[in-house]
């Protein structure tokens, strides 16, 4: 059974995900401060201060600029918890700061896990702050248990 929700908000706050879980180490201190340039096909892991695994960033494609922002195509980013993937988010590009800890874009997104599916146009992830904010065209398809369990 699926259930699909709309709204048509100008952003919508997905509080009930975490795409951080904990408070995390920087990742990669290298990458940190590299200079202006092209990566392909590279991965950005980040772990907590016990070594844990938190999340991990893919690309296809980056250009780091001279400020130290990545133009990132064909992103993927999941987050884990006990050692699994929990949620995976997916955009076709976005710039990421990287030391602010924070990505955005105007594209097109698809957040998910085994049993929610949500979907919008652009959105800004805080890493910091354990959000993302989906902000507009947001559509949220729950599978299961939930859609039997409450009426919507």
């Amino acid at each position: 059974m699926f259930i699909r929700l709309q709204t048509h908000h100008r952003w919508f706050i997905l509080a009930a995900i975490l795409l951080l879980q904990g408070e995390g180490v920087r990742a990669q201190q290298d990458l940190q401060h590299s200079t202006a340039g092209d990566l392909t096909k590279f991965i950005i892991p980040e772990r907590n201060r016990e070594g844990v695994l938190i999340w991990q960033l893919t690309g296809d494609h980056a250009t780091v600029r001279a400020d130290g922002k990545m133009r990132i195509e064909t992103l993927r980013v999941s987050t884990f918890r006990n050692a699994q993937v929990d949620w995976t988010l997916f955009t076709p590009n976005c710039v990421l700061d990287r030391e602010a800890r924070e990505a955005v874009s105007e594209a097109s997104v698809r957040i998910a896990n085994k049993e929610t599916e949500i979907t919008g146009v652009g959105f800004h992830w805080l890493a910091n702050e354990s959000r993302l904010i989906v902000r507009s065209r947001v559509q949220v398809v729950v599978m299961g248990g939930l859609a039997k369990a409450q009426s919507l």
